[in-house]
């Protein structure tokens, strides 16, 4: 059954139903189904209603996977048992499907029809193609024929998809996603894999560990996100609320999502924030070593216009209202999606600046917006974001619980909690740093009785990192300068004995302020971007020699991984923007060029040896092992962007390297939370490889194990997935690898 779907979706692949795949069947009438490609119909469309839902059926394919419309089909028991019952030849007018596609969704949809002969019976067949990864979900455009008095078959605006065996309304934001994403048929075939299929659109986003590393709930919040945008006529979005809701977490997270399911029409996700500055040295400033910062309505429009082709010399003697125009005509060269983080930063009147050029921005590009005052003139384009509630406040607390080594609590002391912090992430994560601290929990709850606000949370973080030893205050203030710093870093400002700074580091560790993911060889050093702001903030009480340490930073002029900072981000940041743009016009072997004599004027260099190995994968025949080199050489010098696990993965996976590829895997799924279900699947993938590759050179033993192997990882991958619709298509791939160990356990017995 499972290896029957899977010829299903081949047959949409290749755009026509092959009857014969039910030939192996042993009970043809109970074996036959319907599934996400393939649905039955007794009778051929006659009114303009029928027609009508029959564009609807189409429509849902089409959002979908694609699939097939299969006319002369009876369902004798439902969803259980079906027969071939026929329709009369040329029973459906294809024309007037074409003409009601247009006229309700304002779509021209590739669809085919055809006839044949099914047990001695006349079938029609409607194909339909899958919409083309990225573009948006074809929406209903006007209410459909009513079916009783005021109750049409279909409404406006309404986007319909294709379930297991019936059609939904897309309403939550696991639908949306999945129907922004690439809707690959679930399949353990890992020649469905390939080197453009993953790569997220050009963005600058930081990096996850430093703004939001698992984003848990928000479902409501994302829903509303994904139908906006959709809408046509909306181009900016507030995400409004109190500090500490997380709405910074919020739409990054959801900028994530554009990136990797590389939406339509953006060709680039650019974020811009004000928060946390990063000192350089050279210029005697501060500036956030991984953003693009504005502190008003000039630098904000002056960086818009830079992300989108404008260089400085644009820029020169231009008034505000120029400078607005620049970066809106600079807007119009290619699409966008625009994240302003943090706008209340800017005076009132630049944050209205801001929002004016939300709503005058070109209409292909959006506009995302965090602030803690809602500036719109209407409410129709604010989502106001609350305190998690209910389930998803229950799924943090033991989340954070469990991340803080902390022991489980019963229901009502969770309500206790959400009275408390009214569901703030923020809020409720700085009470349970109290109780880490030693404090019960409903000691821990007293003290925050009848507080609100940020104030309170800054309150409670203060006293944690003014409790801390002067050792541990000073290596926390360098690592926040630094944002990631190695050992021999830290050692050369704050100028320790390794016994006296591993303390430190402990001591920091123990209070979860510092987090040290493991890059390369050695462990560096970051801190969380709240904490770093507020180390930041207090800096001048904190008794320590805090300008001293900034001094010996000036000194060093260097970032995370031993470059220049103005020399990093001329020369890197200028020649991946070149050789993107190469790239666009097809020129793949320049984009190479370019990035590689970049590499020879500032190496090492971590960006530049993941452009290396990815615009090197472009160029007909590529270079398999120097793209391999490539992407080691960039993890070795700290390199954790997701593309460069799934570019490096894909490229041992086509070497035959499948050690390498699920060392890879592993890798991967200890760094990104949010990820790890896809990581699962690909890990299975590859056992699967290993499984066909033992089954002909070694033993069917062998190839059974590496089937367990892949089952375990698959399971794993449902486990970690929150997402109902990906969970269906993992089940799919589960039942797939047990019919695969089915057969090789078949075929051992058989030789034995």
């Amino acid at each position: 059954m499972n290896n029957l779907i899977a010829k299903l979706h081949q047959c949409v692949l290749n755009g026509m139903l092959d009857l014969s795949v039910f030939d192996g069947e042993a009970n043809f009438r109970e074996q036959l189904i319907e599934c996400e490609v393939l649905d039955f119909k007794q009778q051929a469309p006659e009114s303009d209603s029928e027609y009508a839902k029959t564009i609807r059926d189409l429509i849902a394919f089409h959002n979908s996977y694609g699939g097939f419309l299969v006319f002369g089909v009876c369902e004798i028991k439902k969803d259980r048992e079906f027969e071939v019952v026929g329709v009369p030849e040329n029973s459906i007018d294809i024309s007037k499907l074409r003409d009601m596609a247009h006229e309700y969704a304002n779509a021209e949809l590739r669809i085919n029809l055809s006839s044949a002969t099914w047990h001695e019976k006349n079938i029609e067949i409607i194909y339909i193609a899958k919409r083309t990864p990225g573009a948006p979900p074809t929406k209903l455009k006007k209410n459909g024929p009513d079916e009783k008095p005021r109750k049409p078959c279909f409404k406006k605006d309404e986007v319909v998809f294709r379930r297991i065996q019936s059609n939904s309304i897309a309403n939550h934001a696991d639908e949306f996603e999945f129907l922004y994403s690439d809707r690959t048929p679930p399949s353990l075939d890992l020649n469905n894999f390939g080197f453009d299929k993953r790569e997220p659109l050009e963005n600058n986003l930081p990096d996850r560990s430093l703004i939001c590393t698992h984003l848990i709930g928000r479902r409501d919040d994302l829903s509303n996100l994904w139908a906006w945008l959709s809408d046509d006529f909306s181009r900016v979005r507030l995400i409004a609320g109190e500090g500490g809701q997380g709405k910074t977490s919020l739409a990054y997270h959801f900028a994530m999502q554009v990136a990797s399911n590389r939406i339509k029409p953006f060709e680039r996700v650019v974020w811009l924030s004000a928060k946390k500055r990063q000192f350089l040295a050279l210029s005697d400033s501060y500036r956030e070593n991984h953003y693009i910062d504005f502190d008003n309505a000039s630098t904000l429009f002056s960086s818009i216009a830079l992300e989108h082709g404008a260089i400085d010399a644009d820029l020169i003697d231009l008034s505000l209202h120029e400078l607005l125009q620049t970066a809106l005509t600079c807007c119009s060269t290619f699409p966008s999606f625009i994240i302003i983080d943090d706008i209340d930063s800017l005076t009132p009147d630049d944050q209205q600046r801001a929002l004016e050029m939300g709503m005058r921005i070109p209409g292909k590009t959006k506009m995302l917006i965090t602030t803690r005052v809602n500036l719109s003139y209407s409410p129709d384009n604010v989502l106001v974001l609350r305190g998690l509630a209910g389930q998803e406040f229950k799924e943090y607390i033991n989340t954070t619980r469990k991340k803080f080594d902390l022991p489980a609590i019963k229901d009502s002391k969770i309500d206790h909690l959400f009275e408390v912090t009214s569901g703030s992430p923020l809020f409720t994560e700085s009470l349970l740093r109290l109780e880490r601290r030693g404090f019960t929990i409903d000691q821990a709850i007293k003290q925050w009785r009848g507080e609100k606000g940020l104030e309170v949370r800054k309150a409670a973080l203060e006293r944690e990192i003014k409790h801390l030893s002067r050792e541990a205050k000073r290596t926390l203030f360098v690592i926040t300068h630094f944002k990631s710093a190695s050992i021999v870093e830290l050692t050369q400002i704050v100028e320790y004995t390794e016994q006296t700074l591993g303390d430190a580091i402990q001591e920091l560790k123990g209070l979860f302020l510092v987090s040290a993911p493991s890059i390369g060889r050695e462990a560096r050093y970051t801190v969380d971007s709240n904490i770093g702001a507020l180390v930041n903030e207090i800096s001048t009480s904190l008794e320590i020699d805090h300008s001293a340490l900034l001094d010996a930073i000036k000194r060093s002029g260097r970032d995370a991984i031993g470059l220049s900072l103005q020399k990093r981000s001329g020369i890197v940041g200028q020649a991946i923007s070149q050789a993107i743009a190469f790239q666009q016009n097809g020129d793949h072997q320049a984009a190479l060029m370019t990035v590689t004599e970049a590499a020879r004027k500032i190496k090492p260099n971590a960006d530049l040896l993941l452009a290396i190995g990815r615009f090197g994968l472009k160029i007909p025949s590529p270079d398999l092992e120097k793209a391999s080199r490539s992407f080691h050489e960039a993890y070795d010098l700290g390199q954790r962007k997701p593309l460069l696990f799934t570019l490096w993965f894909e490229t041992e996976l086509a070497r035959g390297n499948f050690a390498k590829s699920l060392e890879i895997a592993e890798n991967a799924i200890d760094r990104d939370a949010d990820e790890k279900y896809r990581w699962y699947e690909r890990k299975a993938q590859v056992h699967i490889a290993l499984a066909t590759r033992s089954a002909t050179r070694t033993s069917p033993e062998t190839a059974i194990r590496e089937i367990q192997l892949a089952i375990k990882s698959l399971t794993n991958a449902k486990t970690n997935c929150s997402n109902n619709i990906k969970k269906s298509n993992i089940d799919n791939l589960i039942k797939q690898a047990q019919s695969i160990k089915i057969e090789l356990s078949n075929s051992n017995i058989s030789k034995h």
